[in-house]
């Protein structure tokens, strides 16, 4: 079984595509689940789905501002201490896990899903980080539960669909679902 999470709405934004495409991808051996933006509550969201033994695990979040399917290659133990989450929380501390490690890097194979998307004509790029907000600490403690397990886990951005007209180049929300199934299909071997 692989799962997906997508994550709810976010900044005024009254749908996030990422929820939808990981429910549209649901069925079979996959297994969808929308986290929450909150940093209080998207620890034991987490921790009550990744108590489940997973082929691998693939985090949907949405990066309005870009006009391709990234890839990210890490998550960092560091939040934005300044940007608030749905419930107005503003973390205290920038450490996600206090006294772990700074890093981890996305398990998945990156260069493969990046070669299945782009012969698929599918714009997709490589990406550093998932950022400071809630899409890397979903990404980093996804990392830190799985990383004794060996359980493959990374993390992909998404752009906006086209009713959303954030970006200068948004990307189909049916291109968006071909995608998301390109990538998974590759990682069924595990």
């Amino acid at each position: 079984m692989i799962l997906v999470t997508g994550f709810e709405p976010f900044g005024g934004l009254k749908r996030n595509p990422t929820a939808e495409i990981a429910q549209a991808l649901q069925g079979g051996t996959i297994e969808a689940a929308v986290l929450p933006v909150d940093y209080v509550k998207i620890g034991p969201a987490l921790d009550g789905l990744l108590e489940r033994p997973w082929s691998a695990v693939v985090l949907l979040g949405l990066a309005v501002g870009r006009s391709q399917i990234s890839l990210e290659r890490v998550a960092i133990n560091y939040r934005d201490p300044r940007r608030p989450d749905n419930a107005g929380f503003v973390p205290d501390t920038p450490e996600i896990v206090p006294d772990g490690p700074a890093a981890y890097f996305s398990t998945l194979p990156l260069d493969r899903l990046h070669d299945a998307l782009t012969s698929a004509a599918l714009p997709a790029s490589m990406s550093l980080s998932a950022g400071p907000y809630l899409c890397n600490t979903a990404f980093f403690l996804a990392r830190h539960a799985l990383e004794p397990t060996g359980t493959p886990c990374g993390f992909l951005h998404l752009p906006p669909t086209p009713d959303l007209a954030c970006a200068a180049e948004p990307l189909g929300f049916e291109e968006q679902v071909r995608g998301l199934k390109i990538v998974l299909e590759q990682l069924r071997p595990w």
